[in-house]
């Protein structure tokens, strides 16, 4: 999480003061009057797995925002790894300013910070440590909450329009442009951002398979993603494969589509409705529709097209999908 986490878990100052969390303090009613006080019973809260004392510890905003929901799905998450705070330290504070939630939405804290804490955990997978602001209101503290800055954010560029990423082969043609948008890429990371394929939507995965992929959504014309009324998604995906990875594990190109079809369908464990095989340009591919139990309608095309997967999908939530605009998008993929 940029605004929380990852910008601020960076400073590193030779003052920290650094202090060994060896109580677990009952919760006062007024809430804790030191950082130490608030760090304890933080600490408590989280290892004790309780996830509503932890949102109690938490200046809160006027509405939830999707960057504190994520911030919730984060902790839930640490809380099942078995994650347990052993230590704290108390950081300077970082300076106030906004910034780009996983939205495209900026975001400004909702308190003034007055200091960074520094969590130091031991889970399962080994140790590791997180960091966020707190500040205090009328002598109590609290973990700092975020709010949207709608004057901060840039505009958003709707409609249908062609798109293509930075330093690839490809283009498709979408009904707004890609989230989180061009100009709040530029605000965040600067001008150059959307010349840079590791800043705009790429993930690399560096594991035994060894992979690059493009990855971008947007939401149906006119609406952002995460807009509340917004119930469809159109998606594009483009993963490559380093030659071992490709020669070892993604061999046979009609394996890896039918894969690329399970994988998709079981994702949100919907059920395969029909498929059938197609080609672009003599490249193999297969065209499929699923539903999920919600009732949400899936329609995506698949192809392997020398040494890279091309997943297109269309994801409705509506009464009656628009195939149009799906058909539109599925079949504007094109290749320099």
């Amino acid at each position: 999480m940029n605004f929380l986490r990852a910008r601020w878990s960076n400073i590193v100052s030779a003052s920290t003061l650094t202090i060994l969390a060896v109580v677990s303090p009952a919760f006062a009613a007024d809430g804790p009057k030191t950082p130490e006080e608030f760090a304890a019973q933080y600490m408590a809260a989280f290892n004790g797995k309780n996830l509503a004392a932890i949102k109690k510890l938490r200046y809160a905003s006027k509405i939830t925002s999707p960057l504190e929901e994520m911030r919730d799905e984060m902790i839930q998450a640490g809380m099942s790894d078995g994650t347990k705070y052993t230590k704290f330290e108390l950081l300077p504070a970082p300076p106030q300013q906004g910034s780009m939630g996983p939205d495209g939405v900026f975001y400004q804290a909702n308190l003034k910070i007055t200091n960074l804490l520094k969590l130091s955990s031991v889970s399962k997978n080994g140790t590791s440590s997180e960091a966020f602001p707190i500040g205090v209101k009328d002598g109590t503290y609290y973990e700092v909450g975020v709010e949207s800055d709608p004057g901060a954010t840039p505009p958003f560029q709707f409609g249908w329009q062609r798109f293509t990423a930075p330093q690839s082969v490809w283009s498709v043609v979408l009904p707004n442009e890609p989230e989180p948008g061009r100009a709040a890429l530029e605000k965040q990371f600067g001008r150059d951002a959307l010349k840079d394929p590791d800043v705009y939507g790429v993930m690399k995965n560096t594991a035994d398979i060894k992979t690059f992929q493009h990855w971008f959504r947007c939401g149906e014309e006119g609406k952002r993603v995460n807009d509340q009324n917004n119930k469809e998604i159109y998606r594009i995906a483009i993963t490559t494969y380093t030659p071992e990875t490709l020669k070892q594990w993604f061999s046979d190109a009609k394996k890896n589509l039918g894969d690329a079809v399970d994988n998709s369908v079981r994702e949100h464990g919907g059920k395969l409705a029909q498929q059938k095989e197609i080609d672009f340009a003599g490249s193999p591919g297969i065209e499929f529709e699923a539903h999920d139990p919600d009732g949400t309608y899936h329609l995506g095309r698949v192809y392997w097209i020398k040494d890279a997967l091309y997943e297109l999908s269309f994801e409705s939530k509506k009464e009656k999908p628009d195939r149009d605009g799906a058909d539109k998008f599925l079949s504007s993929l094109q290749l320099q």
